[in-house]
């Protein structure tokens, strides 16, 4: 009988080689829109969708706002530890229910 298979010999496993991926950790603060006022602190917090307080901007590597699910330029805010400032004009306040959420991200050293 004619056999045509080839033999390989066995290959043992080998470790992943390192990942140069960095690691982060994410946290958010969640408000709702009163539809008037432009200044949110951390007893605006929505406990139930947050996982952190206002954070100090010099503890996390990058901040993004989302107002009702879009992200917003870094320019219509200012963040201090506890404390968002939506820097708009009052037309442009977002309207009573809609959410607004700071999203922290700290890039970790490997």
């Amino acid at each position: 009988m004619n056999n045509n298979f080839c033999y390989c010999p066995p290959v043992p496993p080998t470790p992943p080689p390192p990942s140069n991926v960095l690691k982060a950790e994410t946290s958010q603060y969640t408000a709702i829109s009163d539809g008037v006022k432009t200044v949110y602190t951390n007893q605006d917090k929505v406990p139930e969708y947050s996982t952190s307080d206002i954070l100090n901007p010099n503890d996390v590597s990058y901040i993004n706002l989302f107002i009702n699910g879009i992200l917003q330029p870094a320019t219509i805010y200012n963040v201090q530890p506890g404390s968002l400032q939506l820097l708009v004009d009052q037309s442009d306040i977002p309207r009573n229910g809609v959410p607004i959420i700071l999203q922290f991200i700290k890039i970790l050293s490997n």
